[in-house]
């Protein structure tokens, strides 16, 4: 398994795209965990909103960096746990959490894959473009 996750040059690669939209939708789906944690254990509440919020900025964070390289890809794998870790106050969050970050590994592994792929096309086609004569033949 190649576990290189460099991004594409391309602006809008699926890999950015895919990751982007787990990681801002996930930061969503942490805030309503919150406000269920904030009703389920009303002893931690300051726990829980620390917690929660400091979640939701750093993966709202992490997606607007994934276009500096391959670690903030790393970074977002590694902000899965504290999502999965929210199952400690509210129950649910522990298949929730654990089918985001399977989400989050496939997405970025197949998004990568595909730009990959999309990268060999578009060099070919440019490859095959400056091999043709330059006016049209009428």
């Amino acid at each position: 398994m190649d576990l290189d996750l460099t991004p594409s040059a391309r602006p809008h690669g699926a890999q950015r795209m895919i990751a982007s939209t787990l990681l801002v939708i996930e930061a969503f789906v942490v805030f309503f965990a919150a406000l269920v944690a904030h009703q389920l254990a009303p002893g931690d509440r300051l726990l829980t909103w620390t917690w929660s919020l400091l979640a939701m900025l750093l993966l709202v964070l992490c997606s607007g960096l994934l276009r500096r390289g391959a670690w903030p890809y790393w970074l977002g794998l590694v902000l899965q746990l504290p999502v999965i870790l929210l199952g400690i106050q509210v129950t649910a969050m522990w298949v929730v959490g654990i089918l985001f970050a399977a989400l989050y590994a496939y997405g970025i592994f197949k998004g990568h894959q595909l730009d990959g792929e999309k990268d060999t096309v578009d060099a070919e086609v440019w490859a095959a473009r400056s091999r043709e004569p330059d006016g049209p033949t009428s």
